[in-house]
């Protein structure tokens, strides 16, 4: 979106951080509802639950870290200076953002790799999936209404009606 004043980001952002509240809800639903009908399908109920919290703590080793780094930069965009909230966005934001799907498997994977129980590994491997695919949902819809946003800024350019045109959220 970049920082052009003219066009209102605002509602862009708020809209797209609805759809990722959405998104994430379902998500975690479905995980939910897989979860428990493993859970009470499993003839090995004790061991399952066992086998699932030592995969959920080997899985924070790498989500805790990568999450409190984010956060920290977070953070750190509170001060009011526009240097340190540009680096922040350059040098740990971005690429933060471009990683994330690298840390899901990898948190995933190295949660589900000395597990003993096959449906932990089925567990696993189908909510990264899950994260996997609404991460690319998220994207594909962004990247719409980015490109439509553009196009009616570009036509209205054409137009002459630059200085008239309210441009959308």
């Amino acid at each position: 979106m970049g920082r052009c004043p003219l066009i209102r980001k605002r509602g862009y952002y708020t809209r797209a951080l609805f759809r990722g509240l959405v998104g994430a809800q379902i998500i975690s639903t479905v995980a939910l509802v897989t979860l428990l009908l493993t859970a009470a399908l499993s003839l090995r109920r004790v061991a399952l639950n066992g086998d699932l919290e030592a995969a959920a703590g080997r899985m924070l080793w790498i989500f805790i870290p990568y999450a409190s780094l984010v956060f920290f930069n977070l953070a750190l965009r509170l001060l009011p200076s526009t240097d340190i909230r540009s680096a922040t966005s350059v040098f740990m934001l971005g690429p933060f953002t471009a990683i994330r799907p690298l840390v899901m498997i990898a948190g995933v994977l190295y949660g589900i790799f000395a597990s003993r129980l096959v449906e932990t590994w089925l567990l696993g491997l189908f909510i990264l999936a899950l994260m996997l695919s609404l991460e690319f949902a998220l994207n594909r819809q962004a990247d719409r209404a980015q490109a439509i946003q553009i196009r009616q800024l570009v036509e209205a350019q054409r137009q002459g009606l630059t200085n008239n045109v309210a441009y959308p959220d």
